[in-house]
């Protein structure tokens, strides 16, 4: 016997999606800030440990490189200002993509109008009683389903969807460049810079610096490693147009996997625009037309 809530939730209309949502929406994942307005934050409290951890990370390995190896260098001679400046251009930028990432709603669904989806391959999810379109999946973290839907990250306290996945690409990039810069710079002065002339020797961060600096490179080690891998299984997923969570529900066999071009995959991926443009985490999207949307798993 079929429950009469199941059956309304059926024949009822779904609720439209909107960019107001409603106050006494249980999984209404906003936040308002003063001057800032309203922005997308899960309610999580794993996830918010989690990205919690990830700026801490940040910031320590951000602030131990600068005040302990890069402004010393840079007083004492050793490096450009062009090398001090790229430091801070890559450290901005990996923290300007992950709020992009933590704080974008992954993919909100949009309105459902029957007489255009009807035939299309749009589902009812079980758990939100809404109707989605192909290749979208529910997160019971977040409390809503995601438009592609490529996987829940808790590093970012957010899923990974249509509306942020280029963000989180761009996170991974910069998290990246920022480990192997660090490296770089770590390895000089290890090996190849001087001891340092004009150091104040009395602060705290100078005078256990050496032990920052091994902290540091462990950091720096760990973050090349992990988003290097990273980056190479998202271009992998993205020029064979597939996600994390189709991969993992059904594995694709090597005669069905179809390589498309990367200009192509990226492009779908960062919308119009641009390529210059495509790696600044500001500015808003623009996507293309939803080919995205064509593979049904």
């Amino acid at each position: 016997m079929i429950k009469s809530e199941n059956i309304m939730g059926i024949l009822q209309p779904p609720v439209p999606e909107t960019d107001e949502a409603p106050e006494n929406d249980v999984t209404n994942n906003t936040i308002t800030l003063p001057l800032w307005g309203r922005l997308h934050f899960v309610r999580d409290s794993q996830g918010q440990l989690f990205v919690s951890g990830v700026v801490a990370y940040w910031m320590f390995g951000t602030f131990s490189t600068i005040f302990v190896l890069l402004h010393p260098a840079y007083e004492d001679g050793h490096v450009s200002l062009p090398v001090v400046y790229g430091f801070y251009a890559v450290s901005g930028l990996c923290l300007l993509s992950l709020m992009r990432a933590s704080l974008t709603n992954p993919g909100r669904i949009p309105s459902y109008d029957f007489s255009k989806h009807a035939e299309t391959g749009w589902t009812l999810c079980q758990r939100c009683n809404r109707m989605r379109p192909p290749r979208s999946h529910h997160c019971r973290r977040c409390g809503q389903c995601v438009m592609r839907m490529d996987h829940h990250c808790p590093w970012i306290n957010n899923c990974v969807g249509e509306d942020n996945h280029f963000a989180f690409v761009q996170l991974l990039v910069y998290a990246f460049l920022l480990g192997f810069y660090s490296f770089i710079l770590l390895m000089c002065h290890f090996w190849v810079f001087p001891k340092c002339n004009s150091c104040n020797r009395d602060a705290i961060y100078i005078k256990h610096g050496i032990w920052f600096m091994y902290v540091d490179f462990l950091l720096a080690l760990n973050i090349m490693f992990m988003m290097g891998v990273m980056v190479t299984q998202q271009h992998f997923h993205l020029i064979i147009n597939r996600t994390t969570i189709e991969t993992m529900l059904k594995p694709p066999k090597a005669k069905e996997i179809t390589v498309r071009q990367t200009y192509t995959a990226y492009r779908e991926l960062c919308g119009r625009g641009l390529p210059l443009f495509w790696w600044l985490p500001i500015g808003r999207r623009r996507p293309l037309l939803p080919t995205s949307h064509s593979q049904n798993v």
